[in-house]
C-alpha cells in the first residue's frame, strides 16, 4: 500500500499538468509539423486550452523570424500537411513572423501552452 502511495506521489507531483483537449498522437503531429515547417516550437492558444469547453478550433501560435512571403509559403505547407496527417479539422495557425506586434500575438503568448 504504501509503494502505491509514494508512486501515486510521484506521478501527480512530477509532471507539470497541461490542460488541452488534444490527443498525444495530434500533439506529436503538430510538433513535428511547425519544426519541420518553421523551426519552431508551437503555442496552443484558445479554447481548446480548456477542458470544461468542448468543440472548438484548434488554434496555434509560432514564432518564427522570416519573411512574410517566407511565412506564408512554410504556413501553407504546414497546414496542408497537418490535414493529411490528422484529418480536416478547423485549425487556426497565427505566425509571427517578426513583422510587428498584435493583440493575438501577445493573447497567445500569455494563455498559450507550449506542445
Amino acid at each position: 500500500m504504501m509503494r502505491e502511495k509514494a508512486w501515486f506521489f510521484a506521478m501527480v507531483f512530477s509532471y507539470p499538468v497541461l490542460t488541452m483537449r488534444l490527443d498525444s498522437r495530434t500533439r506529436h503531429e503538430i510538433r513535428e509539423s511547425a519544426r519541420r515547417f518553421f523551426g519552431a516550437d508551437v503555442y496552443l492558444f484558445g479554447s481548446r486550452t480548456d477542458d470544461a469547453k468542448r468543440g472548438g478550433d484548434i488554434d496555434l501560435y509560432i514564432e518564427a523570424p522570416m519573411s512574410a512571403a517566407e511565412a506564408v509559403r512554410s504556413r501553407i505547407a504546414m497546414l496542408g500537411h497537418l490535414y493529411s496527417r490528422i484529418g480536416e479539422r478547423k485549425i487556426d495557425l497565427v505566425v509571427n513572423s517578426g513583422g510587428g506586434e498584435r493583440p493575438i500575438f501577445r493573447e497567445a503568448r500569455q494563455h498559450g501552452e507550449k506542445l
